[in-house]
């Protein structure tokens, strides 16, 4: 099957999550003897699979579409698979040479909707620990609650119309999805991440236990309401720290709530690096922790169960799906510090209990989301799609 996959952001360019997936699953497909590409953004030239279009972030849509011709008419593919809205432009192209031409054959049109942007709107907050308000909304955040999501909501029903068939990682956003953008029949399959081998000369020190988060510092990730939180784990667990991975519109305010808590010490904001930084952190610490107040499916966590990590997370979106609280990790409500810093003072203390959650993360990790059974789920709907018969 030759299959062009469709993504704004891709690695090593820009760590994300749909990054991530786009990049896993094309080598997966390759791997299965399949012809793809990733037509992406900007793509690394010693990637086998990715083609860039260049230009601003904002304007891949329309760059996309029109390289998305050219590749169609030199590549001739079965199926295109766009993630998240970023592919409309391209779909919609698609959809006009069909009309066009009805006696050519063209390629089925499959898309991943990682979220829903009207959710993602009303995340759009100050978000609070207690009584506490830890975080505001910065300006371009507000302008995304304002102009972009609305715009995004109204690309995503779009695509949602164009497409074959319809794909959600998590049983809550598919309800999103159907409820939001007026999808039917959305078919779930979870993101899956590479099983990350554990390295024999990296150990977690286990006289100074390490928590690790990665991802954006925006407002709906919630840091303000783990450094809050981890003034409580340092009074109860003084040797543990807590390490900051990722950029954003937050950092200074959090490294300034950090002082203010006197954590300098305990907690280090590292920003942004590559990912295989990354991938080796997650060696190196004890317990991986999310305390977002709205999410999708995040890759960060499955990366984190896959390496041996307990998570520590909240009961928002499709999390619960990802973590069986009490068998690979803790999970606890939204914005209560005092639930998190329990959380995570239970598995610091206890490193038997650490070790059998981190245990239990991995073989869930294995089981349901490794990137070559998520893989096997994609190709059986691609045949369906390719075939009619879905």
């Amino acid at each position: 099957m030759r299959i062009l996959i469709l993504t704004n952001t891709y690695p090593p360019a820009e760590i994300t999550g749909v990054g991530a997936l786009a990049h896993d699953l094309a080598r997966a497909l390759d791997a299965e003897g399949h012809f793809v590409r990733v037509l992406t953004r900007r793509a690394d030239p010693a990637d086998p699979w990715a083609v860039g279009t260049g230009g601003r972030k904002l304007l891949f849509p329309l760059h996309a579409a029109r390289v998305f011709r050219r590749l169609q008419r030199a590549e001739s593919f079965d199926l295109v698979h766009v993630h998240e809205s970023d592919g409309v432009l391209a779909a919609l192209a698609l959809r006009i040479d069909r009309k066009l031409r009805p006696r050519q054959r063209h390629p089925r049109l499959v898309a991943t909707l990682q979220v829903s942007y009207r959710r993602e709107r009303l995340s759009v907050r100050p978000v609070r620990a207690g009584e506490r308000v830890v975080s505001r909304p910065t300006g371009g955040e507000r302008v995304f609650g304002w102009l972009r999501a609305p715009i995004l909501s109204l690309l995503g029903r779009l695509t949602v119309r164009l497409a074959e068939a319809v794909v959600a990682p998590s049983r809550v956003t598919a309800t999103e999805l159907e409820e939001d953008y007026g999808a039917r029949d959305v078919e779930v399959i979870p993101n899956g991440v590479p099983e990350l081998a554990a390295d024999p000369d990296r150990r977690p020190d286990p006289e100074r236990p390490l928590v690790l988060y990665a991802g954006r510092l925006r407002t709906r990730k919630a840091v303000g309401v783990l450094v809050e939180a981890f003034a409580e784990v340092a009074r109860r667990a003084p040797e543990a720290r807590l390490q900051v991975v990722g950029d954003g519109e937050h950092r200074e305010e959090l490294e300034a709530r950090a002082r203010a808590l006197g954590l300098a010490e305990r907690v280090r904001f590292l920003g942004a690096i590559p990912r295989p930084e990354l991938l080796r952190l997650y060696g190196e610490a004890d317990i991986f922790c999310l305390p977002s107040i709205y999410e999708g499916f995040p890759v960060a966590i499955l990366e984190a169960m896959a390496a041996g990590l307990p998570v520590v997370s909240t009961t928002v979106s499709g999390i619960p799906e990802a973590v069986a609280h009490g068998e690979g990790g803790l999970l606890v409500e939204p914005e209560d510090a005092d639930a998190l810093a329990e959380a995570l003072c239970r598995l610091l203390l206890d490193p038997d209990l650490r070790r059998r959650l981190g245990e239990g993360a991995r073989a869930r990790a294995r089981e349901h989301f490794g990137i070559g059974a998520v893989c096997q789920r994609y190709l059986r709907l691609y045949r369906r799609v390719t075939d009619g018969s879905h």
